[in-house]
C-alpha cells in the first residue's frame, strides 16, 4: 500500500475524466465522488473500479455526456431516463431531485431507468444525511447471485442503503445483498487473504471463506440466507416495475453493468417534527443499541461510524492505495 493525498488523488482522476469526454462539471462531480469513496477505504466502489469505469466509457456501454432527463410525474413521484449516462453522476442528480421533492410532499420518490453502476451508494445517503434528510436508494444488478437452493446465477446483489441524519454522526447502512459484494471478494483475492466469515460457496458446493473460490464458482451467499435472495428479488421486481426500466433477467443478457434500473426514496422529517426532538429519539435509539455489553470489550459501533473514522484519519495523514492500482490508473493518463 502507498498513501495519496486526497488533493492529489481528486486532480488525477479529475485530468482522466477530462481526457475521455467528460465535461468540467462532470469530472469535478465524478473524481469528487470516487476519491471520496476512496478516503472512507471503500477502495471496492472508489480507485479499485476506477479503470474499468474508464473501459465502459471507451466502449460505448457509459455516456459521459448523457444527461438524465424526466419522462413522467406524479404528485410525488417522478420517472427518470438515465440515457446510460455515467453511473455516479445520475445518482447524485436524483438524490438532489429527491430531496426537492420532498421539500415540496416531506416524502418524495424517483425511480430512474438506463443508468450505469452508482458506485458506492453510501455516498448518496451522506449527501442527504447532510442536508437533514433520510434517504433510500437501491439498484438492480446483472445476475451475480444464485437464489437460495440454486446454483446458477439469476438473481443480482442489488445494492441497498438508509441514511439518517445526526448531528454526532449520521447513520448510514450501506450493504450488498450479498454476504460480501464483489468488489470486497476482489479485494480479498487480490490479498490472498481469508474472509472473515463464510461469504459463498466453492467448486464442491461448500460453504468456504475463500474469496477466489467464490469467485470463480459466482456463487456468493446472500444475507440472511434465503431472506436475503427473497429480499434480492423483491428489490429487483419493484426497480424494473417503477422506473418501467430492466429488471435482473434483461442485464444479463448482455452481462454487462450499464442499463440498470434505481429508486430513490427522501424524506424530510423537519416537515412533521423539531430538529430537536428528532436528534433526542435518534440518540436515545442509538444510545440504547450500544448498550449492549460487547463480546470481545470493544465499543459497539454504529452503521457509518467506521466511515467518519477513516475520513478523518486519511485526510490527515493520506489515503491507502493498492500500488498496483494506483499504478493503473496512472497509466491511463492525467497527471501523475
Amino acid at each position: 500500500m502507498i498513501l495519496i493525498k486526497y488533493e492529489r488523488l481528486l486532480s488525477t482522476l479529475k485530468s482522466i475524466l477530462l481526457e475521455n469526454g467528460f465535461n468540467h462539471s462532470g469530472a469535478e462531480k465524478c473524481s469528487k465522488i470516487f476519491s471520496e469513496n476512496t478516503l472512507v477505504e471503500v477502495n471496492s466502489h472508489g480507485v479499485n473500479r476506477f479503470k474499468l469505469f474508464i473501459e465502459y466509457v471507451k466502449k460505448g456501454h457509459v455516456d459521459p455526456k448523457a444527461e438524465p432527463i424526466i419522462i413522467n410525474k406524479i404528485n410525488a413521484f417522478e420517472q427518470w431516463d438515465a440515457n446510460l449516462g455515467p453511473g455516479p453522476l445520475n445518482a447524485d442528480r436524483m438524490t438532489e431531485r429527491v430531496m426537492e421533492i420532498s421539500d415540496e410532499y416531506t416524502l418524495g420518490c424517483v425511480a430512474l431507468k438506463n443508468s450505469n453502476h452508482w458506485m458506492r451508494p453510501g455516498y448518496y445517503a451522506w449527501k442527504a444525511a447532510e442536508q437533514g434528510y433520510i434517504l433510500i436508494c437501491w439498484t438492480n444488478t446483472i445476475p451475480i447471485m444464485p437464489p437460495w437452493g440454486g446454483k446458477i446465477p439469476t438473481t443480482g446483489n442489488n445494492p441497498i442503503v438508509f441514511g439518517v441524519p445526526r448531528v454526532d454522526g449520521h447513520i448510514v447502512l450501506d450493504i450488498a445483498l450479498s454476504q460480501y459484494s464483489y468488489g470486497q471478494l476482489a479485494n480479498y483475492a487480490r490479498d490472498g487473504a481469508e474472509l472473515p466469515y463464510e461469504g459463498g460457496f466453492d467448486q464442491n458446493g461448500n460453504l468456504t471463506q475463500n474469496a477466489k473460490d467464490i469467485l470463480q464458482t459466482k456463487r456468493p451467499l446472500p444475507i440472511g440466507l434465503w431472506k436475503g435472495s427473497g429480499l434480492s428479488l423483491l428489490l429487483d421486481l419493484i426497480a424494473a416495475i417503477l422506473s418501467g426500466g430492466k429488471s435482473t433477467f434483461e442485464l444479463g443478457k448482455n452481462n454487462v453493468d450499464s442499463g440498470m434500473s434505481q429508486v430513490f426514496i427522501a424524506i424530510d422529517p423537519k416537515k412533521f417534527a423539531t430538529s430537536e426532538i428528532i436528534e433526542k429519539s435518534v440518540n436515545e435509539i442509538l444510545n440504547y443499541y450500544r448498550s449492549s455489553k460487547s463480546l470481545d470489550g470493544n465499543d459497539i459501533s454504529y452503521p457509518g461510524e467506521r466511515i467518519i473514522k477513516n475520513r478523518e484519519k486519511n485526510l490527515k495523514f493520506g489515503i491507502p492505495i493498492d500500488e498496483n492500482i494506483w499504478n493503473g490508473i496512472l497509466d491511463l493518463g492525467g497527471k501523475n
